[in-house]
Protein backbone atom coordinates (compact mmCIF):
# COMPACT_ATOMS: atom_id res chain seq x y z
CA UNK A 1 0.00 0.00 0.00
CA UNK A 2 1.40 3.39 -1.00
CA UNK A 3 1.51 6.44 1.22
CA UNK A 4 -1.30 8.04 -0.79
CA UNK A 5 -3.47 4.91 -0.33
CA UNK A 6 -3.02 5.10 3.44
CA UNK A 7 -4.07 8.73 3.44
CA UNK A 8 -7.20 7.92 1.39
CA UNK A 9 -8.24 5.08 3.73
CA UNK A 10 -7.76 7.24 6.80
CA UNK A 11 -9.91 9.95 5.23
CA UNK A 12 -12.70 7.43 4.47
CA UNK A 13 -12.67 6.01 8.01
CA UNK A 14 -12.76 9.47 9.59
CA UNK A 15 -15.64 10.42 7.28
CA UNK A 16 -17.65 7.31 8.22
CA UNK A 17 -17.16 7.96 11.92
CA UNK A 18 -18.23 11.59 11.51
CA UNK A 19 -21.41 10.48 9.69
CA UNK A 20 -22.29 7.95 12.39
CA UNK A 21 -21.74 10.53 15.12
CA UNK A 22 -24.10 12.90 13.29
CA UNK A 23 -26.77 10.19 12.87
CA UNK A 24 -26.62 9.25 16.54
CA UNK A 25 -27.00 12.88 17.54
CA UNK A 26 -30.35 12.91 15.66
CA UNK A 27 -31.88 9.87 17.50
CA UNK A 28 -35.28 10.30 19.20
CA UNK A 29 -35.37 10.83 23.00
CA UNK A 30 -36.26 7.18 23.85
CA UNK A 31 -32.85 6.10 22.50
CA UNK A 32 -30.85 8.70 24.42
CA UNK A 33 -29.15 6.05 26.54
CA UNK A 34 -27.81 4.45 23.33
CA UNK A 35 -27.02 7.81 21.86
CA UNK A 36 -24.81 8.83 24.79
CA UNK A 37 -22.85 5.56 24.86
CA UNK A 38 -22.38 5.31 21.10
CA UNK A 39 -21.59 8.99 20.79
CA UNK A 40 -18.86 8.66 23.41
CA UNK A 41 -17.58 5.54 21.66
CA UNK A 42 -17.39 7.13 18.23
CA UNK A 43 -15.94 10.35 19.53
CA UNK A 44 -13.25 8.32 21.32
CA UNK A 45 -12.58 6.40 18.12
CA UNK A 46 -12.35 9.65 16.17
CA UNK A 47 -9.82 11.06 18.64
CA UNK A 48 -7.84 7.79 18.51
CA UNK A 49 -7.71 7.79 14.70
CA UNK A 50 -6.84 11.47 14.69
CA UNK A 51 -3.88 10.77 16.97
CA UNK A 52 -2.74 7.95 14.66
CA UNK A 53 -3.07 10.28 11.68
CA UNK A 54 -1.00 13.00 13.35
CA UNK A 55 1.67 10.48 14.31
CA UNK A 56 1.72 9.14 10.73
CA UNK A 57 2.10 12.60 9.19
CA UNK A 58 4.87 13.49 11.65
CA UNK A 59 6.71 10.30 10.72
CA UNK A 60 6.11 10.92 7.02
CA UNK A 61 7.48 14.47 7.33
CA UNK A 62 10.62 13.20 9.04
CA UNK A 63 11.12 10.78 6.16
CA UNK A 64 10.73 13.59 3.67
CA UNK A 65 13.38 15.61 5.51
CA UNK A 66 15.80 12.67 5.28
CA UNK A 67 15.15 12.30 1.57
CA UNK A 68 15.76 15.98 0.99
CA UNK A 69 19.23 15.86 2.57
CA UNK A 70 22.11 16.36 0.12
CA UNK A 71 22.89 13.23 -1.84
CA UNK A 72 26.59 13.42 -1.03
CA UNK A 73 27.82 14.27 2.49
CA UNK A 74 30.68 16.68 3.10
CA UNK A 75 34.07 15.02 2.63
CA UNK A 76 37.60 15.70 3.84
CA UNK A 77 38.82 15.90 0.23
CA UNK A 78 38.73 18.48 -2.54
CA UNK A 79 39.33 17.54 -6.16
CA UNK A 80 39.62 19.12 -9.58
CA UNK A 81 39.85 17.94 -13.18
CA UNK A 82 42.67 19.70 -14.99
CA UNK A 83 41.93 21.66 -18.15
CA UNK A 84 44.50 23.49 -20.33
CA UNK A 85 42.07 26.43 -20.52
CA UNK A 86 42.57 27.09 -16.79
CA UNK A 87 45.22 29.71 -15.95
CA UNK A 88 47.23 27.35 -13.75
CA UNK A 89 50.05 28.92 -11.72
CA UNK A 90 50.51 32.57 -12.68
CA UNK A 91 53.89 34.27 -12.93
CA UNK A 92 55.17 36.28 -9.97
CA UNK A 93 54.44 39.52 -11.86
CA UNK A 94 50.85 38.47 -12.58
CA UNK A 95 50.28 37.50 -8.96
CA UNK A 96 51.84 40.68 -7.65
CA UNK A 97 49.60 42.78 -9.92
CA UNK A 98 46.56 41.41 -8.07
CA UNK A 99 47.54 43.13 -4.81
CA UNK A 100 45.39 46.13 -3.95
CA UNK A 101 46.95 49.34 -2.66
CA UNK A 102 46.16 50.09 0.96
CA UNK A 103 45.64 46.46 2.00
CA UNK A 104 48.11 44.46 4.07
CA UNK A 105 49.34 41.73 1.67
CA UNK A 106 51.07 39.50 4.20
CA UNK A 107 49.51 36.28 5.51
CA UNK A 108 50.04 35.11 9.10
CA UNK A 109 48.77 31.95 10.75
CA UNK A 110 47.58 30.11 7.64
CA UNK A 111 48.96 28.66 4.44
CA UNK A 112 49.14 30.72 1.25
CA UNK A 113 46.34 29.99 -1.19
CA UNK A 114 47.06 29.08 -4.80
CA UNK A 115 48.45 32.01 -6.82
CA UNK A 116 49.08 34.00 -3.65
CA UNK A 117 50.82 37.30 -4.35
CA UNK A 118 53.20 36.73 -1.43
CA UNK A 119 54.33 33.24 -2.45
CA UNK A 120 58.01 33.66 -3.30
CA UNK A 121 60.73 31.21 -4.24
CA UNK A 122 60.41 27.40 -4.45
CA UNK A 123 60.98 27.49 -8.21
CA UNK A 124 63.26 24.46 -8.07
CA UNK A 125 60.68 22.43 -6.18
CA UNK A 126 57.75 23.48 -8.38
CA UNK A 127 59.61 22.72 -11.59
CA UNK A 128 60.94 19.40 -10.36
CA UNK A 129 57.59 18.22 -9.02
CA UNK A 130 55.79 19.19 -12.23
CA UNK A 131 58.35 17.19 -14.19
CA UNK A 132 57.90 14.10 -12.00
CA UNK A 133 54.10 14.25 -12.14
CA UNK A 134 54.18 14.84 -15.90
CA UNK A 135 56.27 11.76 -16.67
CA UNK A 136 54.86 10.44 -19.99
CA UNK A 137 54.78 6.81 -18.84
CA UNK A 138 53.29 7.31 -15.40
CA UNK A 139 53.14 10.16 -12.84
CA UNK A 140 55.77 9.69 -10.14
CA UNK A 141 55.31 10.18 -6.41
CA UNK A 142 56.94 13.02 -4.44
CA UNK A 143 57.73 13.54 -0.75
CA UNK A 144 58.07 17.04 0.72
CA UNK A 145 59.81 17.40 4.09
CA UNK A 146 60.20 20.37 6.35
CA UNK A 147 59.84 22.07 9.70
CA UNK A 148 56.51 23.42 10.86
CA UNK A 149 55.70 26.78 9.21
CA UNK A 150 58.46 26.40 6.60
CA UNK A 151 55.83 26.49 3.81
CA UNK A 152 54.90 22.88 3.01
CA UNK A 153 51.15 23.55 2.90
CA UNK A 154 51.64 26.71 0.84
CA UNK A 155 53.74 24.76 -1.66
CA UNK A 156 51.05 22.07 -1.95
CA UNK A 157 48.48 24.78 -2.68
CA UNK A 158 50.62 26.09 -5.55
CA UNK A 159 51.05 22.57 -6.93
CA UNK A 160 47.29 22.09 -6.80
CA UNK A 161 46.88 25.38 -8.66
CA UNK A 162 49.51 24.37 -11.18
CA UNK A 163 47.81 21.04 -11.92
CA UNK A 164 44.48 22.75 -12.56
CA UNK A 165 45.80 23.36 -16.09
CA UNK A 166 47.08 19.78 -16.62
CA UNK A 167 44.86 18.04 -19.18
CA UNK A 168 42.87 15.05 -17.82
CA UNK A 169 44.70 15.08 -14.49
CA UNK A 170 42.45 14.59 -11.46
CA UNK A 171 44.13 16.18 -8.44
CA UNK A 172 42.80 15.36 -4.97
CA UNK A 173 43.88 17.35 -1.93
CA UNK A 174 43.44 16.69 1.78
CA UNK A 175 45.13 17.55 5.05
CA UNK A 176 45.26 15.13 7.96
CA UNK A 177 45.21 17.90 10.57
CA UNK A 178 41.50 17.63 11.40
CA UNK A 179 40.67 14.18 10.04
CA UNK A 180 38.34 12.04 12.10
CA UNK A 181 38.41 8.67 10.33
CA UNK A 182 36.43 5.79 11.83
CA UNK A 183 37.32 3.16 9.21
CA UNK A 184 39.08 2.52 5.92
CA UNK A 185 35.61 2.35 4.38
CA UNK A 186 35.11 6.04 5.19
CA UNK A 187 38.41 6.90 3.52
CA UNK A 188 37.62 5.07 0.26
CA UNK A 189 33.99 6.21 0.21
CA UNK A 190 34.90 9.88 0.50
CA UNK A 191 37.86 9.61 -1.88
CA UNK A 192 35.75 7.90 -4.54
CA UNK A 193 32.89 10.35 -4.09
CA UNK A 194 35.17 13.39 -4.49
CA UNK A 195 36.79 12.01 -7.65
CA UNK A 196 33.38 11.18 -9.13
CA UNK A 197 32.26 14.76 -8.55
CA UNK A 198 35.40 16.11 -10.25
CA UNK A 199 34.75 13.81 -13.24
CA UNK A 200 31.04 14.74 -13.16
CA UNK A 201 29.89 11.14 -13.22
CA UNK A 202 27.29 9.12 -11.32
CA UNK A 203 28.83 6.04 -9.77
CA UNK A 204 27.74 3.50 -7.19
CA UNK A 205 29.31 4.02 -3.78
CA UNK A 206 32.64 2.29 -3.13
CA UNK A 207 33.86 1.56 0.39
CA UNK A 208 36.89 -0.71 0.00
CA UNK A 209 40.26 -0.83 -1.68
CA UNK A 210 39.33 -3.42 -4.30
CA UNK A 211 36.40 -1.40 -5.59
CA UNK A 212 38.42 1.82 -5.55
CA UNK A 213 41.35 0.19 -7.36
CA UNK A 214 39.08 -1.11 -10.13
CA UNK A 215 37.42 2.30 -10.43
CA UNK A 216 40.80 4.01 -10.88
CA UNK A 217 41.96 1.42 -13.41
CA UNK A 218 38.81 1.85 -15.52
CA UNK A 219 39.30 5.61 -15.76
CA UNK A 220 43.06 5.33 -16.27
CA UNK A 221 42.26 3.27 -19.36
CA UNK A 222 40.18 6.23 -20.56
CA UNK A 223 43.21 8.51 -20.41
CA UNK A 224 42.92 10.04 -16.93
CA UNK A 225 45.73 10.46 -14.43
CA UNK A 226 45.35 10.83 -10.67
CA UNK A 227 47.43 12.72 -8.08
CA UNK A 228 46.54 12.41 -4.38
CA UNK A 229 48.05 15.19 -2.27
CA UNK A 230 48.11 14.60 1.51
CA UNK A 231 49.27 17.36 3.82
CA UNK A 232 50.67 16.43 7.27
CA UNK A 233 51.00 12.79 6.31
CA UNK A 234 52.66 12.07 9.69
CA UNK A 235 49.23 12.07 11.34
CA UNK A 236 47.88 9.48 8.92
CA UNK A 237 50.29 6.83 10.12
CA UNK A 238 49.27 7.55 13.72
CA UNK A 239 45.72 6.41 12.93
CA UNK A 240 45.20 2.75 13.81
CA UNK A 241 42.75 2.25 10.93
CA UNK A 242 45.56 2.78 8.42
CA UNK A 243 47.54 -0.42 8.95
CA UNK A 244 50.27 -2.23 7.02
CA UNK A 245 47.75 -3.89 4.69
CA UNK A 246 46.26 -0.49 3.82
CA UNK A 247 49.64 0.98 2.92
CA UNK A 248 50.63 -2.13 0.97
CA UNK A 249 47.52 -1.63 -1.13
CA UNK A 250 48.21 2.08 -1.56
CA UNK A 251 51.77 1.27 -2.59
CA UNK A 252 50.48 -1.05 -5.33
CA UNK A 253 48.13 1.68 -6.51
CA UNK A 254 50.97 4.19 -6.83
CA UNK A 255 53.50 1.72 -8.25
CA UNK A 256 51.75 -0.07 -11.12
CA UNK A 257 51.39 1.60 -14.51
CA UNK A 258 47.81 0.54 -15.19
CA UNK A 259 46.50 2.78 -12.40
CA UNK A 260 48.25 6.06 -13.41
CA UNK A 261 48.08 7.08 -9.76
CA UNK A 262 50.65 9.12 -7.81
CA UNK A 263 51.12 10.81 -4.44
CA UNK A 264 52.48 14.14 -3.26
CA UNK A 265 52.90 13.97 0.52
CA UNK A 266 54.15 16.56 2.97
CA UNK A 267 55.49 15.58 6.37
CA UNK A 268 57.77 16.69 9.17
CA UNK A 269 59.89 13.52 9.16
CA UNK A 270 61.16 11.34 6.29
CA UNK A 271 58.63 8.76 5.09
CA UNK A 272 60.90 5.86 5.96
CA UNK A 273 61.08 7.06 9.59
CA UNK A 274 57.33 7.69 9.75
CA UNK A 275 56.43 4.27 8.40
CA UNK A 276 58.85 2.49 10.74
CA UNK A 277 57.64 4.41 13.78
CA UNK A 278 54.04 3.72 12.81
CA UNK A 279 54.59 -0.04 12.69
CA UNK A 280 53.78 -0.30 9.00
CA UNK A 281 57.30 -0.97 7.75
CA UNK A 282 56.17 -4.22 6.09
CA UNK A 283 54.28 -2.22 3.47
CA UNK A 284 57.47 -0.62 2.06
CA UNK A 285 55.22 2.29 1.12
CA UNK A 286 58.07 4.80 1.14
CA UNK A 287 59.96 2.92 -1.58
CA UNK A 288 57.78 4.31 -4.39
CA UNK A 289 58.87 7.88 -3.66
CA UNK A 290 61.79 8.47 -5.97
CA UNK A 291 61.79 12.24 -5.45
CA UNK A 292 62.11 14.04 -2.14
CA UNK A 293 62.44 17.76 -1.43
CA UNK A 294 63.46 19.23 1.92
CA UNK A 295 62.17 22.78 2.28
CA UNK A 296 64.61 25.20 3.82
CA UNK A 297 65.23 28.95 3.67
CA UNK A 298 64.55 31.19 0.71
CA UNK A 299 67.43 32.57 -1.28
CA UNK A 300 68.60 36.03 -0.18
CA UNK A 301 67.15 37.76 -3.24
CA UNK A 302 63.80 35.99 -2.83
CA UNK A 303 63.58 36.99 0.83
CA UNK A 304 64.38 40.61 0.05
CA UNK A 305 61.84 40.71 -2.76
CA UNK A 306 59.17 39.20 -0.50
CA UNK A 307 59.60 42.23 1.75
CA UNK A 308 60.17 45.00 -0.78
CA UNK A 309 57.84 44.22 -3.70
CA UNK A 310 54.51 43.76 -1.85
CA UNK A 311 55.38 46.77 0.33
CA UNK A 312 55.96 48.92 -2.73
CA UNK A 313 52.81 47.67 -4.43
CA UNK A 314 50.51 48.35 -1.46
CA UNK A 315 52.14 51.34 0.23
CA UNK A 316 52.97 52.91 -3.14
CA UNK A 317 56.46 53.89 -2.00
CA UNK A 318 59.83 52.22 -1.46
CA UNK A 319 60.44 50.36 1.79
CA UNK A 320 63.81 50.94 3.48
CA UNK A 321 63.73 48.68 6.55
CA UNK A 322 64.39 45.35 4.85
CA UNK A 323 67.62 44.73 6.78
CA UNK A 324 65.84 45.40 10.07
CA UNK A 325 63.20 42.77 9.29
CA UNK A 326 65.79 40.22 8.12
CA UNK A 327 67.64 40.56 11.43
CA UNK A 328 64.56 39.05 13.06
CA UNK A 329 63.62 36.54 10.38
CA UNK A 330 66.58 35.64 8.24
CA UNK A 331 65.35 34.15 4.99
CA UNK A 332 62.57 32.16 6.67
CA UNK A 333 59.34 32.69 4.65
CA UNK A 334 56.77 32.41 7.47
CA UNK A 335 58.75 34.61 9.87
CA UNK A 336 59.09 37.23 7.14
CA UNK A 337 55.30 37.23 6.70
CA UNK A 338 54.80 37.78 10.45
CA UNK A 339 57.28 40.62 10.92
CA UNK A 340 56.60 42.29 7.57
CA UNK A 341 52.90 42.35 8.40
CA UNK A 342 53.63 44.28 11.61
CA UNK A 343 55.88 46.73 9.76
CA UNK A 344 53.27 47.23 7.03
CA UNK A 345 50.63 48.15 9.62
CA UNK A 346 53.07 50.54 11.28
CA UNK A 347 53.85 52.31 8.02
CA UNK A 348 50.30 52.47 6.75
CA UNK A 349 48.74 53.66 10.00
CA UNK A 350 51.76 55.79 10.97
CA UNK A 351 52.94 54.25 14.24
CA UNK A 352 56.17 52.63 15.40
CA UNK A 353 56.46 48.82 15.07
CA UNK A 354 55.93 47.08 18.40
CA UNK A 355 59.35 45.49 18.87
CA UNK A 356 58.36 43.74 22.12
CA UNK A 357 55.34 42.07 20.46
CA UNK A 358 57.50 40.97 17.51
CA UNK A 359 60.14 39.46 19.78
CA UNK A 360 57.61 37.68 21.96
CA UNK A 361 55.91 36.15 18.91
CA UNK A 362 59.18 34.98 17.41
CA UNK A 363 60.40 33.59 20.73
CA UNK A 364 57.35 31.31 20.82
CA UNK A 365 58.18 29.99 17.35
CA UNK A 366 61.87 29.66 18.17
CA UNK A 367 60.97 27.67 21.25
CA UNK A 368 59.03 25.24 19.07
CA UNK A 369 62.05 24.86 16.80
CA UNK A 370 64.27 24.23 19.80
CA UNK A 371 61.99 21.65 21.42
CA UNK A 372 61.98 19.54 18.27
CA UNK A 373 65.75 19.28 18.11
CA UNK A 374 67.76 16.28 19.28
CA UNK A 375 70.34 16.72 22.00
CA UNK A 376 73.16 16.49 19.44
CA UNK A 377 71.51 19.16 17.29
CA UNK A 378 71.11 21.45 20.31
CA UNK A 379 74.79 21.11 21.20
CA UNK A 380 75.82 22.01 17.66
CA UNK A 381 73.47 25.01 17.56
CA UNK A 382 74.83 26.28 20.89
CA UNK A 383 78.41 26.06 19.59
CA UNK A 384 77.47 27.98 16.47
CA UNK A 385 75.72 30.66 18.60
CA UNK A 386 79.03 31.04 20.49
CA UNK A 387 80.80 31.42 17.13
CA UNK A 388 82.52 28.06 17.31
CA UNK A 389 82.94 26.42 13.91
CA UNK A 390 82.13 22.69 14.13
CA UNK A 391 83.42 20.26 11.57
CA UNK A 392 80.91 19.68 8.79
CA UNK A 393 78.88 16.50 9.18
CA UNK A 394 75.50 14.92 8.34
CA UNK A 395 73.72 16.66 11.21
CA UNK A 396 74.86 20.09 10.02
CA UNK A 397 73.69 19.19 6.53
CA UNK A 398 70.25 18.28 7.92
CA UNK A 399 70.03 21.57 9.83
CA UNK A 400 70.92 23.46 6.63
CA UNK A 401 68.29 21.57 4.64
CA UNK A 402 65.62 22.27 7.25
CA UNK A 403 66.35 25.99 7.41
CA UNK A 404 67.98 26.40 10.83
CA UNK A 405 71.39 27.16 9.32
CA UNK A 406 72.47 29.05 6.23
CA UNK A 407 74.68 27.43 3.60
CA UNK A 408 77.63 28.95 5.49
CA UNK A 409 76.68 27.06 8.68
CA UNK A 410 75.50 30.26 10.35
CA UNK A 411 72.25 30.52 12.33
CA UNK A 412 69.43 31.57 10.03
CA UNK A 413 68.77 34.88 11.86
CA UNK A 414 70.66 37.17 14.23
CA UNK A 415 67.69 37.24 16.55
CA UNK A 416 67.66 33.44 16.69
CA UNK A 417 71.28 33.59 17.82
CA UNK A 418 70.25 35.97 20.59
CA UNK A 419 67.53 33.51 21.61
CA UNK A 420 70.00 30.61 21.86
CA UNK A 421 72.46 32.66 23.93
CA UNK A 422 69.66 33.51 26.36
CA UNK A 423 68.79 29.82 26.57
Amino acid sequence: MTSQDRINWLSIIVGIISTLVTMISMMPPEFYFLRVQWEIFFISMAIFLLAISIKYFIKRRSLIIVVEEPKNPITNFTAQLGNPQNPGLLSKEQRLAQIQAGKNPYVCGSSLRGNSAVFYGRGRELGGILGVLGNPEKPGSVSILGERRIGKSSLLNQIYQMLSAADNVVTIHTTMQNWRIDSQATFFTQLHQTISEALQIDSDSIDDYTGFRDFIRDYAEKGYRFVLMIDEFDKMTENAYFNAEFFSNMRALGERHEYQFAYVLSSYAPLSDICHDGGIQESKFWNIFGTCYSLGLLAQKEAEQLIQEPMRQTLERDFEQTTEILRYTGYHPAFIQIVASEYWNAHYFNFAPNQDAIQETLYNYYQDLWQHRSQTERELLRKIAQHEIPQDNAILMTLRQRGLLTHKNQLFASFFEQYLIEQ
